[in-house]
């Protein structure tokens, strides 16, 4: 759906050799690689390993468009080594496999993608993907799914405090919640709004090397 944006800078884009592709129907314009086409022809037998392993696992795995706070986007580079280590995420945060984890974060974005959902798959959790996150059907997304971790940006857990209360806000099966950017009055608030909810804060950044997490409370 964002195709007609990147159309008009087509020529641009081939005369830097920049490829483009496209998932979804076409046609397309010479030069714009269909994946959809190239998925439906490929084959579902796992190529040999040496294949797609790295040859060294500092070597870039892929780029995450930062949101641009002090311009333009820029792209941080995240190598296979940092991205396997987000399989970890939830283990050092105290989730198991036994837990559902409620995610409503985009996934262009670190926390969504890595942290998220690689997270889950570290851990063998069930993940619950939300396409767009919803205060005022939060707790009962939670109840009717079984939600026991919500991975948030802070500004999640005030959108929920500023819903009007409801009977049941306590009734729910939540037990951790784990992200960025809570501010301590919402921290305090949120816990005893919504009942006694353990919080990890986590700091890191897509293109730094120190994460920081906050086991205290």
């Amino acid at each position: 759906e964002l195709f007609g944006s990147v159309e008009p800078l087509l020529p641009s884009l081939r005369e830097d050799g920049v490829a483009v592709w496209v998932l979804g129907a076409g046609p397309y314009p010479e030069g714009v690689v269909a994946l959809q086409e190239l998925l439906d022809a490929a084959s579902e037998e796992l190529r040999p390993e040496e294949v797609w392993e790295p040859e060294d696992m500092n070597d870039t795995c892929l780029y995450i468009f930062t949101s641009g706070t002090t311009g333009l986007p820029k792209a941080a580079r995240v190598s296979h080594l940092k991205a396997v280590m987000c399989l970890s995420f939830y283990e050092l945060v105290g989730a198991s496999s036994k837990d559902v984890v409620y995610l409503a974060l985009p996934l262009y974005h670190m926390a969504g993608s890595l942290l998220g959902i690689v997270g889950c798959l570290g851990i063998g959790a069930t993940c619950v993907l939300k396409e767009k996150f919803s205060a005022g059907q939060f707790w009962e997304d939670c109840r009717a799914e079984g939600v026991t971790v919500f991975q948030y940006i802070g500004e999640l857990c005030r959108y929920l405090l500023n819903q009007p209360q409801r009977p049941g806000e306590r009734q729910h099966g939540l037990r951790l919640a784990v992200g960025s950017g809570l501010r301590a009055d919402v921290w305090r608030s949120f816990q005893r709004r919504f009942g006694p909810v353990r919080i990890v804060e986590t700091y890191g950044m897509s293109e730094g090397n120190v994460t920081l997490f906050n086991y205290t409370g």
